[in-house]
């Protein structure tokens, strides 16, 4: 009775634990691919803002960007 009651207890625990595992695992890596392509398309803007990159690159690397 004792361990029974014991397992009635961390039975919720558990299965908010697998569920939190099972979300992060599959939620974390899409917003961390997320901000790594928008870091790197303002990055592209900056240059591009700064003159060190021209329209015709500017626009070739931002669809690459893009279609990823």
């Amino acid at each position: 009775m004792f361990f029974g009651g014991i397992l009635f207890l961390l039975l919720p625990f558990v299965l908010f634990s697998v569920t939190a595992g099972v979300v992060a695992y599959f939620v974390v890596p899409a917003i961390v691919q997320k901000v790594r392509h928008d870091s790197a398309l303002v990055t592209l803007e900056q240059r591009f803002a700064r003159g060190e990159i021209d329209s015709e690159e500017f626009k070739k690397r931002r669809q690459e960007l893009i279609a990823r």
